[in-house]
């Protein structure tokens, strides 16, 4: 007997890669390149995020299979350990990003990838805005098509995909849902999607590196004896990626 229980959700999944397979591709090979050019020239990929949005910036982090030059921009008023509600008003406030981001080290060579599904709230715009300051191409994930018509909460009335060098368009709504039922809008895809933006970007770049004979600097599972090659990359960014330790 077919089971039917998640088919909906998994077919809206998959619309919604196929979009972002349809119409990103440019963009995605843009933001690949800029990645590879940074950790050929021993950068660091920063990733910024708010809310359910910062699970998208941890997706990289000090993970198995990504390179190890990524360091997620953690705080815990953007994440919701202070409360929900605080959080909200955190990515608000315009400047507080501003204050998290000073705590982490930026040089040219870097890349910032910020994510955002609506784009409006004045911390994603404060992160590119800093970054771009101090020579740091920023590339942005947001829902750019379907907010085409939202105003921003940021002083300068700019959205994320106005202040982004970069954009990749994560093809959800401006609800972040994909489902209906009864007139209630359900099952949200925005986190889905723009974690296997951010994958596919990063495997291109990956691709770039290894066609031009460079090694690729990636961690290996500690759950299956990666410890120690673990151990040597993460001393080779010592001191560069603040959450390491």
């Amino acid at each position: 007997m077919k089971n039917t229980f998640t088919v909906p959700y998994f077919n809206a999944v998959e619309n919604v890669l196929k979009r972002i397979e349809e119409t990103q591709g440019g963009a995605m090979e843009k933001a690949a390149r800029a990645v590879a050019a940074s950790l050929e020239n021993d950068g660091i990929l920063h990733t910024f995020g708010c809310g359910h949005s910062a699970s998208v910036a941890l997706e990289p982090f000090h993970r198995s299979g990504c390179f190890a030059a990524a360091d997620a921009v953690l705080d815990p008023g953007l994440m919701f350990q202070s409360g929900a509600h605080a959080g909200t008003a955190f990515e608000r406030l315009e400047g507080y990003a501003v204050a998290v981001l000073a705590r982490h080290t930026f040089k040219p060579q870097d890349v910032l990838l910020v994510v955002s599904n609506s784009g409006r709230n004045p911390a994603g715009v404060d992160a590119v805005r800093y970054a771009r300051e101090r020579g740091v191409t920023a590339i942005a994930i947001t829902a750019a098509g379907a907010h085409t018509q939202s105003k921003s909460r940021h002083s300068s009335g700019l959205l994320l995909k106005d202040a982004a060098d970069i954009v990749l368009d994560n093809c959800c709504s401006a609800n972040e849902t994909a489902l209906e039922l009864g007139g209630v809008e359900l099952a949200p895809v925005s986190t889905v999607a723009s974690s296997a933006l951010l994958h596919a970007v990063l495997y291109r770049a990956a691709e770039i590196l290894h066609e031009k004979g460079l090694e690729l600097p990636v961690y290996r599972s500690s759950n299956a004896g990666g410890d120690e090659h673990n151990t040597r990359l993460a001393q080779r960014y010592a001191g560069r990626i603040k959450h390491l330790d």
